[in-house]
Formats: structure tokens, sequence, C-alpha cells
């Protein structure tokens, strides 16, 4: 009997490269999210040690210094809405890109259990052709070597 070919090879080796590509982009995305989280962190990190300064040294500071501190702590919390927003953004086109990902991981995976049934059933199917070989085998054998026995005349 001939080898095992799983005639939908083609489409399944498709769907194993489009869920690779699937996962690079997730991870692009993942890192896109972790980058914007960290750029958030540490406008926030800045903010605060700022604003930490600013109540330790208040009574220290001129007029023009306090409102050039109090504009930046302005500027500082529109920075960090506006990286708020990003992260939103970015945290939805992951999830996106998750929900691909797995979709592709599911449509490879049902063609790999096709394959794998398909693989069971040309094995047993070889088996039972091996197993009517060798029956058929020893049945001749058994008539040769026992010519008259089991017929009576």
């Amino acid at each position: 009997m001939s080898a095992f070919r799983f005639r939908l090879d083609p489409v399944l080796e498709h769907r194993e490269r489009t869920e690779r590509e699937r996962a690079g982009e997730h991870a692009r995305m993942v890192a896109d999210q972790l980058a914007a989280e960290r750029a958030r962190d540490e406008l926030v990190d800045r903010r605060d040690r700022l604003r930490q300064d600013l109540a330790e040294r208040h009574n220290q500071l001129d007029a023009d210094r306090l409102r050039a501190t109090y504009t930046h702590l302005d500027y500082l919390d529109r920075a960090i809405r506006a990286c708020d927003e990003r992260v939103a953004a970015c945290a939805a086109e992951t999830a996106r890109s998750q929900a691909r990902l797995i979709e592709a991981a599911r449509d490879r995976k049902v063609l790999e259990t096709l394959k794998d049934r398909r693989r069971e059933a040309f094995e047993l199917e070889a088996a039972l052709a091996q197993q009517r070989e060798l029956d058929d085998l020893n049945a001749r054998l058994f008539e040769r070597a026992h010519p008259f026995e089991g017929h009576s005349p």
C-alpha cells in the first residue's frame, strides 16, 4: 500500500503560514501597547515627582516659578490623558489581533484534526489489508501442508 498523503496539505500549510503571520502581528500589537503604557507611566512618574517637589518647596518658589510649574503640570496632565487614549486604542487593537490569531489557530487545528483522523483511517485500512494478506497466505500454507484435512469425501 502506498504512503499516506493528505490532499489538503497545501491548505494546511497556508493556514499555518496565516497563523504565524497573525502571531507576529499580535506580538507587534502587544509591543506597541507596552510601549504606550511605558510612555504613560513615565509621564505619570514625572508629574508625581514634580507635584512632590512643588509640595515640599512651594513656599520657597517665586510667583513666576510657581506659575511655570503649574503650567507644566497642566501640560503633563493633558499628555497623560492623550497617553491614556493611546493605551486604550492599543489595547483594543491588541484584542482584535488576538481574536484574529485565535481564529487562525482554530482554522489550522480543524485541518490538523481532519488530517489526523484521515491518517488513522488510512493506517487502519493498511493494517486490515495487511491482515487479510497474512490470513490468505496462512490459509494457502495450511492447505499445502494439509491438503486433505477438513475435506470429507
